[in-house]
């Protein structure tokens, strides 16, 4: 085993250890799942990014006053209180 593996497979026991254990079902399962993916030869590749914040999402300042030009966006004949609307339908049946 190279030691780039054995560095992840110690990072991932680190990990079980502090898991709960009603949630080690669910990664004995995917564990299974990618073992299984290897028997057949689809083999499950990543890159592994660094240890940055996750879930980054790039987002662009707008200032509040943009959101008037959605006022009015839709043409007359949309208004209205959808939960009465859906109250009608289940009235009628």
């Amino acid at each position: 085993m190279s030691v780039y593996a054995e560095q992840v497979q110690s990072r991932i026991l680190s990990l079980l250890e502090k898991l709960p254990p009603e949630s080690l079902a669910v990664v004995e399962q995917f564990v299974r799942f990618v073992y299984e993916l290897a028997q057949k030869g689809q083999v499950v590749e990543t890159v592994v990014k660094s240890q940055g914040a996750p879930y980054l999402y790039p987002t662009v300042p707008v200032p509040a006053s943009s959101l008037r030009r959605w006022v009015n966006l839709l043409a007359e004949g949309y208004e209205g209180d959808a939960l009465a609307d859906t109250e009608a339908l289940y009235d009628e049946v």
